[in-house]
Order: structure tokens, then C-alpha cells, then sequence
């Protein structure tokens, strides 16, 4: 058990890594990080590094904690080594190795279940054939193994996600007897899910009504988030039309289209849901699409003004080990959830009848949800218990574990002895044009060990 005030450790220096664009504009690794950086101030003296392409460090500025902007390895490298704490996410694996040298302690942030989304995705690293999918995998679960045998601590979103990494972190010789020195399962990798802003969202405008001219008399549904490969984004638009040509006023609105880092860009997922639209003849009439991606501090103007939001997803490894951090956005907004079976949330909504979980690409029963979210008086009962569980995931109530493990760092943190250098790759696949980017990009890291090495000799 960890105990509940700081005792012996000194106010210790944190530096967090940011795996993805801040600034104005932030997808979730963005976000996350800016959030706990917040937290982690409490208990030490944090600074934010940035490294990504395309970041605004200034957005940032007087949140209680340094905004740093950093370029390559040297950089970098002088940055952990000056900090007692890091917390990073996919990291230059040189980098943490000088860092451990110099005494720097590396928590790593399994907040997704990386290898299970990967493993299914339409495109890794930019390829899309084999075996160069599976040659780019590999590093991927080779950089994981590394991972697991070098951080003093972890942190996860949920219990699924825990026991897929505790499996995978014996797998790897990360977790021997001799490491383990009578821990718990959640005193070696700790919950720290996405959570949600600690003030109520407030708009002083209609961002959805007033571009589409939407009558007030009628369902918006919001699609709150990006569409990637795993996700099902044709069986609600599907379902729309179906109500649509039953004279009913329903609108489904999807407000990111195109991801703030240029390396991603905007998703095939997207153009695929855009050519059911034009099929269905709903595009621009019934389904709506935001081009580009809705600034965080804008995005309350946009649920506000809907009625119920929708997640829907395929089945699939991802799916299983998922964490939909869009959903603490439903909650922030106390919007009735409409969403697919299979995933953590999915049993969190159905148990606590936070909204509607419908079979995986089932129209019928997609349409049937959003039918019965037609009703005010049903619509309001479920806004009433998402209220009832909102405080649980504030991000001071979801960061908690891990800002008590950090107080005490020099206590939970225990130095890990420094891994040796990764066996040299294989000769690199030809890689396709701007596939170092996305793969940097798309893995939500900085430099990914020998796949970032492989495919910039290209």
C-alpha cells in the first residue's frame, strides 16, 4: 500500500515527453499529457517537452508547469538527465538508456493497448503490404519488450488493458521474482485512464445548429472524435438515413475529419464514410462532416448542441483492449452514449444505462437507439445518471494513483538496471513515400528504436 502523504521523497523534477501535437489544436496523446502534466505539478516541478512537428508551445503557457520545445536525441537526451521522473509514451530508446545512467526514473504510459490496435490496422508504418506490415510489427513489439524490462512504473487505462500488459511484461523477463519484491498487479502497473476536464463545458455559440441550419426541434447525434481504421462510422449513417426517409428530423455530425498532425492527415476511414453518405444521398442532408479538427478549447461549442453522441466500432483485437477517450467527452457534456458492444466502455455504459449499446454493424439495432433518444423524457433520464457518475472521472480522481506513486517517487520508483542495446534490424523494406512520418506519427511516438532507424536510412 502506498501511503497517503509525502514522507522522505524531495519535491522531485518531472519531465513529461509528449507523444503528439499540443497546442490549440490536440488529438487525445496531446491532450492526455497536457492534463497530467497539470496534475503532476502538484506533487513536483514538471516540464512538458515537445517534439513533435506542428506544436504550439505558447497554447500552453500558465497552466503551472515549463513548456520546453526540444530537436533530436541530443536535446532530448539533456532533458532526462536533468530530471529525476520521466513520463513518456514511444521514446527514443538511446535516450532513456543515457537517461537511466544519469539516474532519471521512466514511468511509461500504456494508456492503449498499442500492439492489439496495430495488429489489425490497414496500414503500419506507412505499408500496407507484406511482409513489410509485419517486419514494421515487430519493432513495434520489440519496442514494448524494452519498454516493459526498462521503467520503474506503469500506468494503464483498465483492467483488460492491465492484464494484457502484466502478460506481456513476464513475457518479456520485465517482471522476475526478483522484481517483484512483494508488489501487487496495481502497485507494478497502475490505473490512470483518460479522464475529463474538472470545470463544467460552456459555449457562447451554436456549432453545430447554426452551420447546418439545423432546427432546434431536431436530433443531433456527434460523431466526438477522429475516425480510424477499427472504427464502424457507415452503420450510424446508415441508420440516420433510414429514419431520414421516414420523415424524421435526425442528424449525425462528425467534427474530425483531419488530425493536427500533417503526418496523419485525414484517415481513408474518412473518405469511406463520406462515400456512404453520398451513396445514401445524406451527405450535407442528415449527415454532416466538420473538415479539419475542432481546438480543444472550442470543442464544448459543438457538444452542447447535440442531443446523444455515437462511438461505433468493429470487432476486433483493438476493440477487446480499447479505451474510447472520447467518452469522458460524452460525459463531460452529459450526452446519452450510443455505442457498440465489445469494449470497456461498452460494459461501463450498459451497467450504469449511460445510453445505448448496440451489436457490432447492426443497423436495425443502431436505428432502434436512436429512435428511442427521440424521446426528451428518455433522453433527460440518462443525462441524469451520467451526471451520477461524472466526479469518478475528473481528471484530479482518474490521475490520482499516479500522482501519489510520483510524491513518493524516490520510495515506488525503484531504479531499473540498463537494458542491453537491441539486436541490429534486418535490411529495411523499401518504404513508401513519407512513411517515416507517419509512422512516428500514427505510433503517437518520437523515435520508435530501430523501426524509426530502419526506415530513415531510406
Amino acid at each position: 500500500m502506498l501511503p497517503t502523504a509525502p514522507a522522505t521523497s524531495p519535491r522531485p523534477r518531472i519531465v513529461l515527453v509528449a507523444p503528439d501535437v499540443v497546442g490549440a489544436r490536440m488529438a487525445g496523446p496531446g491532450l492526455r499529457f497536457a492534463e497530467i502534466a497539470q496534475q503532476l505539478a502538484t506533487v513536483g516541478d514538471v516540464t512538458l517537452a515537445v517534439g513533435i512537428e506542428g506544436s504550439d508551445v505558447e497554447a500552453l503557457r500558465g497552466r503551472g508547469f515549463d513548456v520546453v520545445a526540444y530537436e533530436g536525441r541530443d536535446e532530448l537526451v539533456a532533458l532526462l538527465t536533468s530530471h529525476d521522473v520521466a513520463f513518456c509514451q514511444l521514446i527514443d530508446e538511446v535516450a532513456v538508456r543515457e537517461g537511466q545512467r544519469a539516474g532519471c526514473r521512466f514511468i511509461f504510459d500504456l494508456y492503449n493497448a498499442l500492439p492489439a490496435e496495430a495488429i489489425g490496422a490497414e496500414r503500419i508504418g506507412g505499408f500496407d503490404t507484406q511482409p513489410e506490415k509485419d517486419d514494421v510489427f515487430r519493432d513495434v513489439l520489440r519496442f514494448f519488450r524494452f519498454a516493459l524490462r526498462t521503467g520503474s512504473y506503469f500506468v494503464t487505462s483498465n483492467e483488460r488493458q492491465r492484464d494484457f500488459w502484466i502478460g506481456y511484461m513476464i513475457s518479456a523477463e520485465g517482471l522476475l521474482p526478483s522484481d517483484l519484491r512483494g508488489r501487487t498487479p496495481d502497485e507494478v502497473i497502475g490505473l490512470c485512464p483518460f479522464g475529463m476536464a474538472e470545470g463544467e463545458p460552456a459555449s457562447d455559440r451554436r456549432g453545430i445548429r447554426e452551420r447546418f441550419g439545423i432546427p432546434a426541434s431536431d436530433l443531433v447525434l456527434l460523431w466526438a472524435g477522429g475516425i480510424w481504421d477499427w472504427f464502424d462510422a457507415e452503420t450510424p449513417i446508415r441508420a440516420v438515413a433510414r429514419l431520414r426517409e421516414r420523415g424524421l428530423g435526425v442528424h449525425l455530425v462528425f467534427y474530425g475529419t483531419t488530425h493536427p498532425n500533417a503526418a496523419i492527415g485525414r484517415p481513408t476511414a474518412v473518405r469511406r464514410a463520406m462515400d456512404a453518405a453520398t451513396d445514401l444521398g445524406v451527405l450535407g442532408d442528415g449527415v454532416h462532416f466538420i473538415d479539419g479538427w475542432v481546438p480543444a478549447s472550442e470543442r464544448a461549442d459543438y457538444l452542447l448542441d447535440a442531443d446523444a453522441a455515437v462511438s461505433t466500432h468493429k470487432e476486433s483485437f483493438e476493440t477487446r483492449y480499447a479505451f474510447r477517450t472520447r467518452i469522458l467527452d460524452h460525459f463531460w457534456a452529459c450526452l446519452p452514449s450510443i455505442v457498440s458492444e465489445g469494449d470497456w466502455f461498452a460494459e461501463y455504459i450498459a451497467e450504469h444505462g449511460l445510453g445505448e449499446v448496440v451489436p457490432y454493424s447492426d443497423v436495425e439495432a443502431t436505428t432502434a437507439a436512436i429512435e428511442r433518444l427521440l424521446d426528451p423524457a428518455e433522453r433527460e433520464a440518462v443525462r441524469l445518471r451520467v451526471r451520477g457518475v461524472r466526479e469518478d472521472w475528473r481528471w484530479s480522481s482518474t490521475t490520482a494513483e499516479l500522482v501519489r506513486v510520483v510524491a513518493h517517487w524516490q520510495d515506488t520508483l525503484v531504479p531499473r538496471p540498463v537494458d542491453a542495446p537491441a539486436v541490429a534490424p534486418a535490411p529495411p523494406p523499401a518504404a513508401p513515400p513519407g512513411a517515416v512520418a507517419r509512422l512516428r506519427a500514427r505510433l503517437s511516438g518520437t523515435i520508435v528504436g530501430s523501426a524509426y532507424r530502419r526506415l530513415r536510412r531510406r
